[in-house]
């Protein structure tokens, strides 16, 4: 494989705007990742665990600025992922979009951040709560980018929705005077997820790689090449590589930053060690929710998904890994 980096071709109308660099070969922390054709399938039917769409009535979208050039657009009811925004100069950038029926609100809330045009959409993954917005909001011309298996697993949805841009490994997008970088993690939330890193404003976005805050345990989506296992060894790369002063956008509920990513780490680890101890003891998945997760993780969970969808979710994952089917990645 060549590693070289390569230039990919942006369309007429970003001349001089922006600048995609390809990366072909796999990017430092990605320097020994499998190929992508061995992380999914040829089918571009999405996972029945893709988000489906929840009542939206009384939805409402929340700004917040987080550091620099970027904004975090929020849905209440944590309906749908955050959206991060870079406003500048050279117009808008936003990293995923949520629900198309939101995309009205979503529009407003741009316009009130800057008079510029909308150029990139960058999905962190393919998830309907963070790209269902792509077909409506590209019409005026922005460019969709994403992973090469978010594109896949869009295809079964109109042409819209399919990124015209997709990588493999990392891509760079310069824009409104930084560098914002894309990372690929495989295998942790699926097999598609992106993390992208503003250098300037000192932001990171993680999609579903995290939730912040105690509402919520991960989502493992089983079907699109997720894995328990795979968000702890993803998050456990991506510290290392986070300063200690930036500010991170999860890809559900408030900023949050590197102390929080910690926590968030060390509580993947004991949860998955003890699940993983019951498991090979020869517990069934119902016993061992009916002896729950460790104490301290008794207020974690009341929202997006509970103890007993994460134990479930780490199950799963120890039967894929037992029947070898995670050698793909």
């Amino acid at each position: 494989m060549n590693d070289r980096p390569h230039e990919a071709k942006i369309p007429a109308a970003f001349a001089g705007v922006a600048t995609l660099l390809i990366i072909v070969g796999a990017v430092a922390l990605m320097a020994c990742a499998p190929s992508v054709a061995e992380t999914v399938s040829n089918s571009a039917e999405p996972s029945s665990s893709a988000a489906q769409m929840p009542d939206l009535t009384g939805v409402e979208i929340i700004t917040h600025p987080v550091a620099g050039s970027v904004y975090m657009l929020e849905a209440t009811k944590d309906v749908a992922g955050n959206i991060g925004v870079s406003v500048g100069p050279d117009g808008i950038l936003i990293i995923d979009d949520q629900f198309a029926p939101l995309t009205d609100q979503i529009s407003a809330a741009l316009a009130e951040l800057s008079s510029g045009e909308l150029r990139f959409i960058l999905n962190t993954h393919y998830h309907e709560d963070h790209a269902d917005g792509n077909e409506i909001l590209s019409r005026e011309g922005a460019v969709i980018v994403a992973h090469t298996n978010t594109r896949k697993r869009l295809l079964h949805r109109p042409k819209g929705h399919w990124p015209v841009i997709t990588f493999d490994h990392g891509a760079s997008v310069h824009f409104n005077g930084e560098e914002i970088r894309a990372t690929w993690y495989p295998g942790g939330h699926t097999d598609s997820d992106l993390v992208f890193y503003f250098t300037e404003s000192n932001v990171f976005h993680l999609g579903d790689l995290w939730n912040s805050g105690t509402s919520s345990f991960p989502v493992v989506d089983i079907e699109a090449g997720g894995s328990a296992m795979r968000i702890l060894d993803n998050i456990e790369k991506l510290i290392p590589t986070v300063p200690e002063d930036a500010k991170i956008i999860p890809g559900h509920g408030p900023v949050s930053d590197l102390v929080e990513l910690r926590s968030y780490r060390d509580m993947l680890e004991e949860t998955i060690d003890l699940v993983r101890g019951r498991w090979e003891a020869g517990m069934s998945l119902e016993q061992i929710q009916e002896e729950g997760l460790q104490p301290k993780y008794d207020s974690w969970g009341w929202g997006y998904l509970d103890a007993d969808g994460w134990i479930e979710g780490i199950v799963k994952s120890l039967e894929v890994a037992r029947e070898g089917d995670l050698d793909r990645f």
